[in-house]
């Protein structure tokens, strides 16, 4: 903003002068920035009611409109201890006879109480999850299980192997179970395998056996997991890659669709086999170049040259050469190692390091040093991959021989699937079968994988064997539910006539008009809080469009519906009516609903007329309500003023907002000018006074 040096010569506050004229001039703007405001809060405010609109059309009066949403039943059972029931609109009325003759059970494994595990120092101690497999014992005290075993688990996922080596733990195994799609778990307080099928259903059985990987047969997974380079995984790809090396050796999947599912794997291995190398390569010539080492590779300390790595990282640290002098040794290593890292780091991201880790993926890395997988190119690679895995499938299509007396490490025998009895060594494994509930209903065998079963409209829930009785199952119409669905509706629509009549009579708001940002400043925010609520208020006030939807609302549910007995019926024929006090606007009541406080005491007409003929009631309702419904459908039609499913001028508004933004751009503009043109005038006028004065002092001085 410019800044102008005014009155020097005139003594006049031209500033002043200045802004009071503009002050009249702003008023036109003023006043297309209030009607701006306006109506961005009448648009707000409709769009908040046809929200409502829309959801009470979608929701309750779209519910009610439909026949089906009348048709409730109620179901009741002469026993609930053994079946319970709930009836949809599509049950037929009667009653069922019902007799449970089995329950639907999920399959269960409790293995017997394990024998321990042998430590380090020869000592049985108690089993935990970290417990590797290979020390467990037996109830002889003998270890089952040694390296090359092969555990399969076989469940509604799948086949999900574990093959045991000197690393193997209880958890390895845990989690081998839920990749089968078990869910299982170790208690170590009980020292007890719990191990189930996550549903119930005959369908869900499944198997757990050992056997032993000949030597051709353990080169053959070895060299399949070198192949396509599992060391080099996350634990989230060793699974996935896992669970490939399952559907090949069970079958499910050929060795090209193998092939195929393992190269993205393989491409993941390759880029971090690559990468690691590096940042090994870098790591160590760096700790060479910065430490000295013991013979197992430990930091022992800096290197006694290290003035230009304490240099380094006094400039990384922001140290300063005094406070490194202080530091204790090992406070040292620590630092350098972490600064050591932060500068492999930076190496990785240069571009030449970019294009030596592509060309050792592509073409392999020529150390004679690095793993034999890094030093491969990358055609190489998928070459193995593919003979690896053709040759995995051949090995392990040969069968592998059982070792099933393994599992007793595990408090196992093996599990086949079928119900299995106490172990004999009186620890206590047993085996549930899974099962499908079953009943007769109506004489008719029926069954199911869960405890719910659905028949003829009915959804039954199976809760215990019936002994010799039959459960009798009562369907009736539920004239409570119908009640109740009724007096929802009106409630939701009393609510929105409610506020619609609320915007529609409010007060005037005659002489507010939207504040100024000085008039704001001169108010405490509670009373720019009250002056914008009264304007908001009014902006609806006898509002056409509102007009309307009022009008359709009372016209539709006041208006008279011709049933299929030929008679005409309105909402008063079923004892709703609007209330004697024309204040509310059309609210509908209930005569004798105990919830309404004014006609409570009044006879009951609706409940007596459901009683009695409940199919009348439903068509009465049904038909006043569709009109709303269809007339509600017209009104949120989108036309060239408002958009579908709208219920007022959303285009008319956004137009005439848009219009006053022009406006009020073009008068900042004008106002603009104006006032540069204002000021440039009392310029002038100071100028020429200036002269003035400049003439008289001279011809003040030559007259002395």
């Amino acid at each position: 903003m410019a800044i102008r040096m005014t009155g020097l010569n005139s003594g006049l506050d031209t500033d002043a002068i200045v802004q009071a004229l503009m002050s009249a001039k702003r008023t036109k703007q003023t006043k297309i920035k209030s009607k701006q405001t306006k109506l961005e809060w009448k648009k707000e405010i409709w769009a908040g009611l046809n929200t409502k609109l829309y959801n009470f059309y979608t929701s309750s009066l779209g519910k009610i409109k439909s026949k089906g949403s009348f048709k409730t039943k109620a179901a009741n059972s002469s026993d609930s201890s053994k079946v319970t029931a709930t009836a949809t609109s599509a049950a037929a009325e009667g009653t069922y006879r019902i007799k449970v003759n089995s329950l639907a059970s999920a399959q269960y494994v409790t293995s017997s109480k394990l024998s321990g595990a042998k430590d380090t120092n020869g000592n049985t101690v108690a089993v935990t999850s970290k417990t590797k497999l290979v020390d467990l014992l037996d109830d002889s005290g003998n270890t089952t299980f040694t390296a090359g075993t092969q555990l399969s688990i076989k469940g509604k996922d799948g086949l999900s192997t574990l093959l045991v080596d000197s690393e193997t733990t209880v958890n390895d195994f845990v989690k081998a179970a839920s990749n089968a799609g078990l869910t299982a778990s170790f208690d170590e307080k009980q020292q007890r395998f719990f191990i189930n099928s996550a549903t119930s259903g005959a369908d869900q059985g499944f198997t757990i056996t050992a056997g032993t990987l000949d030597a051709n047969q353990l080169n053959a997974v070895n060299a399949l997991k070198e192949a396509v380079g599992y060391g080099y995984l996350s634990s989230t790809d060793k699974a996935a890659v896992s669970k490939i090396f399952d559907q090949l050796q069970e079958g499910k999947i050929d060795t090209t669709k193998a092939e195929d599912s393992l190269k993205p794997y393989l491409e993941k291995s390759q880029k971090n086999a690559v990468e690691a190398y590096y940042e090994k390569k870098q790591t160590d010539m760096y700790n060479n170049q910065y430490f000295t080492m013991d013979a197992n590779g430990k930091k022992t300390g800096l290197v006694n040259d290290a003035a230009a790595a304490q240099d380094w990282i006094a400039a990384k640290s922001g140290r300063k050469q005094s406070d490194w002098d202080t530091m204790l040794a090992d406070e040292k290593i620590k630092e350098m190692t972490k600064l050591v890292e932060d500068k492999v780091d930076a190496d990785m991201k240069t571009s030449t390091m970019k294009a030596d880790v592509l060309d050792g993926i592509t073409n392999g890395v020529n150390d004679p040093a690095a793993d034999a997988f890094v030093q491969r190119d990358a055609a190489t690679r998928s070459a193995r991959l593919n003979t690896s895995v053709t040759n995995f499938k051949g090995q392990m299509s040969n069968g592998i021989t059982a070792a099933n007396n393994q599992l007793a490490g595990l408090g196992m025998d093996e599990v086949t699937g079928a119900a299995q009895a106490e172990a004999a060594n009186g620890k206590g494994m047993v085996v549930v079968a899974a099962s499908d509930a079953s009943i007769t209903f109506n004489g008719a065998t029926l069954t199911s994988s869960t405890s719910s079963l659905s028949v003829n409209g009915l959804t039954l829930d199976i809760l215990g064997k019936t002994a010799g009785d039959e459960v009798t199952i009562s369907v009736t119409k539920d004239n409570s539910a119908i009640y109740d669905t009724i007096k929802d509706f009106l409630s939701e629509y009393n609510s929105i006539l409610k506020q619609m009549n609320t915007y529609y009579d409010a007060s005037s708001a005659r002489g507010y008009d939207v504040l100024t940002d000085d008039q704001k400043q001169a108010m405490t925010d509670k009373e720019v809080e009250q002056w914008e609520k009264k304007i908001k208020d009014s902006l609806l006030r006898r509002d056409d469009t509102l007009n309307s939807l009022i009008s359709c609302f009372r016209t539709n549910m006041a208006g008279v519906y011709t049933a299929s007995d030929g008679k005409r019926y309105s909402l008063a024929s079923l004892g709703i009516s609007t209330s004697t006090d024309y204040k509310e606007g059309g609210l509908l009541h209930i005569k004798g609903d105990e919830d309404d406080a004014v006609y409570m005491d009044e006879d009951n007409k609706l409940q007596k007329m459901l009683n009695d003929d409940p199919d009348l009631v439903m068509e009465i309702i049904n038909g006043l309500t569709s009109n709303l419904y269809s007339d509600l459908q017209k009104k949120m039609a989108g036309t060239t003023m408002s958009s579908a499913l709208t219920f007022y001028n959303d285009k008319e508004m956004n137009s005439q907002i848009s219009a006053y933004k022009k406006q009020v751009t073009t008068w900042e503009k004008k106002l603009l000018e104006m006032e540069n043109r204002y000021y440039a005038q009392f310029t002038a006028m100071e100028k020429a006074m200036a002269s003035l004065n400049s003439q008289q002092n001279y011809f003040s001085n030559m007259f002395g």
